[in-house]
């Protein structure tokens, strides 16, 4: 079950790791479609990174709970 959990955690960090790039690359965009005159189209950019931050957020409060429920654990079993 350690093991498991372990994984578990891993996995979540990494696709919150991959929403917080892909979340940089949006806000990226974002600034260089402002600077080109497009405000309407950066607004939609910067609005879709901010959701994409929020989940890369919850994806490692999520595995951050499951760290610390596991070190909680293991602690009870020595």
């Amino acid at each position: 079950m350690r093991l498991e959990r372990r994984e578990l955690v891993d996995r979540l960090e990494r696709l919150g790791n991959a929403f917080v790039i892909a979340f940089i690359i949006l806000l990226i965009s974002a600034a260089a479609s402002l600077a080109a005159g497009g405000e309407a189209f950066a607004n939609q950019l910067a609005e879709y990174a901010y959701y994409f931050l929020v989940v890369a957020v919850v994806l490692h409060l999520a595995a951050l709970a499951l760290e610390e429920g596991e070190e909680e654990g293991g602690a009870g079993e020595e």
